[in-house]
């Protein structure tokens, strides 16, 4: 994410995150084909792949698409699928063995989420019309979740038969807006579709407490839920409902959210491209004396 405007090849950026001392680096969605042509990515540690990746789309078409595993028509979510496997694929070519998987969304207008954010911003978080808002908002995606849920299940079986004899674990990731998938309770009910090497939880730790700021999911129910299941850790900060600031720079309790992260879990800096490298390269130190890395 830190890449995406900073650096006008990943050859650059790869070199600039050695410079600040990060050993490890991940592959995203802002990553095409067009930029992975004619480099060679044996001399460089590649921690995990997030998909879509490559991703030949803009990232707001990104954002758009209907083709998600969570789709009910079949034809989008058999595309959703088909995406998956090209980053498993990708994945597996490398070496790489965890690939970070986005679980789709119950479709939603959106508004109310947009409303009880923008209530919140303006400190409404103790009133009653906050609290309505929030109760719309659980009906809303109550009356969604059923078919979309149902369509992730069958997605990420499909994905598990495909992963698992290529040496890829699917890292499930806590999403940032209410209306995506999984819940706490959704996580569950996912993680018990494979054994641990097949498919684990992967933290998000803006994600979580963004949710549990906005009164919707608690970010204690994550770590003491998945701890034992977790596979790897989006390192970012959150101030307000802002999230994806450098790690030690904002509101969250590092001290305590990496008490719950195993050793073997793989750590990512997943930061905002406006965060400055001296930032970055102070917020690495941070989180080595924290003990979080």
């Amino acid at each position: 994410m830190w890449a995406f405007r900073n650096f006008p090849t990943l050859v650059q950026f790869f070199e600039a995150a050695r410079r600040l001392g990060f050993e490890r680096v991940e592959l995203n969605h802002q990553v095409n084909s067009a930029m992975l042509a004619g480099i060679d990515l044996t001399g460089t540690t590649i921690s995990s792949i997030h998909e879509p990746c490559p991703a030949d789309i803009s990232v707001n078409e990104l954002k758009a698409r209907d083709w998600l595993i969570s789709a009910t028509d079949e034809a989008n979510r058999a595309q959703g699928v088909l995406a998956v496997k090209r980053s498993i694929d990708f994945a597996s070519a490398l070496g790489v063995r965890t690939l970070v998987v986005h679980a789709g969304d119950v479709r939603s207008s959106w508004q109310t989420e947009k409303d009880l954010c923008a209530s919140y911003r303006v400190g409404q978080a103790q009133s009653q019309s906050y609290r309505q808002l929030q109760d719309r908002l659980r009906q809303e995606r109550n009356a969604l979740a059923a078919p979309r849920f149902s369509a992730v299940q069958q997605s990420l079986k499909e994905l598990l038969a495909y992963a698992a004899p290529r040496g890829v674990c699917l890292g499930l990731e806590n999403r940032f807006h209410y209306m995506d998938i999984p819940s706490p309770d959704e996580m569950a009910q996912l993680m018990a579709l494979g054994v641990p090497a097949e498919v684990g939880f992967w933290l998000d730790t803006g994600h979580a407490l963004v949710l549990e700021r906005l009164g919707l999911f608690n970010q204690a129910e994550w770590l003491e839920r998945f701890a034992g299941r977790m596979v790897g850790i989006h390192l970012h900060d959150v101030t307000g409902i802002d999230d994806h600031g450098a790690p030690g720079f904002g509101e969250a309790n590092f001290d305590h959210l990496c008490g719950y992260v195993p050793k073997h879990a793989i750590r990512t800096f997943e930061v905002k491209p406006s965060v400055p490298a001296a930032q970055l390269q102070e917020s690495l130190r941070l989180m080595t004396q924290k003990g979080c890395l």
